[in-house]
């Protein structure tokens, strides 16, 4: 199932990549908000899991115009609590993003856009983070993204779930999970 999920998601962003060849539209854009970090533990010794808000801010290209390829960049704050051999843990993970992004704008209007958007994202955490007394999570995670977003006019409004493909801890089996709302401005 991971196999085919991974294969899928590689395919979509090659044929985003293919159709950048043809594309005759290209659209810059800034986005900023809020995410809501959800870390799922296969460790059943982690307790208390509680998920926290964070921030986000990105840049993207969009290229295309109804089948479209949107790669970005962004940077987010992720927040996690939960407790894990007697010890409560309360971390904080800097990130940088790079979402890879195919979609397909579902009604394309003049002033009005309604899209949907699937892809990977690859994760690189700036600062390394304890995860036990002799662990360290992760550097590098991958996940698989889907979003909707509406943009009126040159505004955007960006809702997404991220759902961790890689294990970002050996020891309590943990993968990232975070729903996510950005709104923009598109150049």
């Amino acid at each position: 199932m991971k196999t085919t999920l991974k294969t899928a998601l590689l395919g979509l962003t090659l044929l985003g990549l293919g159709t950048t060849a043809k594309a005759q539209e290209v659209t810059y854009g800034l986005q900023i908000g809020s995410n809501y970090h959800m870390t799922s533990f296969g460790n059943k010794s982690v307790k208390d899991n509680s998920a926290k808000i964070g921030v986000s801010v990105a840049g993207f290209a969009r290229i295309g115009d109804n089948l479209f390829f949107q790669p970005g960049i962004g940077a987010s704050l992720l927040r996690k609590e939960y407790s894990f051999d007697k010890s409560q843990k309360t971390l904080k993970f800097y990130q940088i993003n790079l979402p890879l992004q195919v979609g397909y704008k579902i009604i394309n209007k003049k002033d009005f856009n309604l899209r949907g958007m699937l892809g990977p994202q690859l994760n690189y955490d700036i600062k390394t983070t304890k995860s036990t007394a002799t662990t360290d999570y992760k550097k590098f995670s991958y996940d698989g993204r889907i979003g909707l977003g509406v943009d009126i006019s040159r505004l955007t409004l960006d809702a997404y779930y991220s759902h961790g493909l890689s294990r970002v801890d050996k020891t309590l089996d943990a993968k990232n999970r975070t729903i996510g709302v950005m709104v923009g401005y598109k150049f």
